[in-house]
């Protein structure tokens, strides 16, 4: 059954059919008296959009009501299957939608996957072009070169990806189980829903917005040229006396480019941010228990990532840069 993308409440429909797929109208809530769901009518643009600013309904909306049936005109609702029962019909829904959710991880997951290798390749080993130089029309022996450094960056965040996922979905079952045997909490209708199968779509959807801004640091590559911020004897900071000017600047230098990691703070600092708001989602407990259980992802992935280092990078320095971005 699908949920109130406001208050998580069990609904039987989101939306009544008429006529046409396109001639529909959106369930009201009983409970909390707004549209049950109104990503039901938005477009994927927007959904992308809601993602990358991590509203909580979008969530709700991929992973418990996406392809949910609606109601007909005549008020009648989706056969089930002749000479089963209820309950059997139930399970076997459940496990089709199980079923169907792995796959969308499978899916899901290459994309982003080559996304992220794509990014830490560009930051690793691109280098300029010759421009003395034109390549020939075949293969290069710099282009293989490319080729046979992004598959190995390709299968390293393929294995960094599984063991994280792993580390996470191992911690989830021993916090939950922890929860429920010691009772600490009632279980809500939000978390009478939980499969183990929401817990790697959570992370991928929650990863769209740390991919996003990576993205844009490959555009936009921060200047790695040293700058010291420091006052000029004729400049005065506007009303600021120069001694107090000099010492905000002195304070913000850890911002700059030479000394901020702009990459490693979206993809731990964001990335693991993101992370949790998604998983608090579906696990529908106290930030605390999800903190613990991003740490815990973090720390299988981080060895992980120590074990693979010396094969992924050719040199030190790209072992190294390969760290940096993958340990938190």
């Amino acid at each position: 059954m699908p949920v109130c993308t406001t208050c998580t409440i069990w609904l039987p429909h989101l939306y009544t059919v008429y006529q046409s797929a396109y001639n529909l109208r959106l369930e009201q809530c009983p409970n909390c008296h707004s549209f049950a769901d109104p990503y039901v009518e938005h477009d994927e643009l927007t959904l992308l959009i809601d993602l990358l600013l991590l509203k909580r309904a979008v969530y709700r909306h991929l992973l418990y009501n996406r392809g949910s049936e609606p109601r007909r005109e005549d008020g009648s609702t989706v056969k089930v299957g002749v000479g089963q029962p209820k309950d059997a019909c139930g399970s076997s829904n459940q496990d089709k939608k199980d079923s169907s959710h792995w796959k969308l991880v499978v899916r899901l997951g290459l994309t982003l996957t080559f996304i992220d290798a794509f990014i830490r390749w560009s930051h690793l080993t691109v280098q300029p072009v010759s421009g003395d130089r034109v390549e020939s029309p075949s293969i290069s022996p710099r282009s293989m070169r490319a080729i046979s450094g992004f598959s190995a960056i390709f299968s390293g965040c393929c294995i960094e990806t599984i063991a994280f996922h792993t580390g996470v979905i191992i911690a989830c079952y021993i916090v939950l189980r922890a929860l429920d045997l010691s009772f600490w909490r009632a279980q809500s209708d939000i978390r009478r829903k939980f499969r183990f199968s929401l817990i790697p779509l959570a992370l991928f959807y929650s990863s769209f917005t740390k991919l996003f801004f990576l993205f844009l640091l490959t555009i936009w590559r921060p200047s790695r040229t040293p700058q010291h911020l420091s006052p000029s004897h004729n400049d005065t900071t506007g009303f600021l006396p120069i001694q107090f000017g000099f010492d905000i600047l002195k304070a913000l230098e850890f911002m700059t480019d030479d000394r901020l990691d702009r990459e490693w703070v979206v993809r731990n600092v964001m990335g693991g941010m993101s992370a949790g708001f998604g998983l608090r989602v579906i696990l529908d407990i106290n930030p605390i228990f999800t903190t613990f259980i991003i740490l815990s992802g973090w720390i299988v992935k981080t060895s992980v990532s120590v074990m693979i280092s010396g094969w992924i990078g050719n040199d030190v320095a790209t072992a190294e840069a390969w760290l940096a971005s993958s340990i938190p």
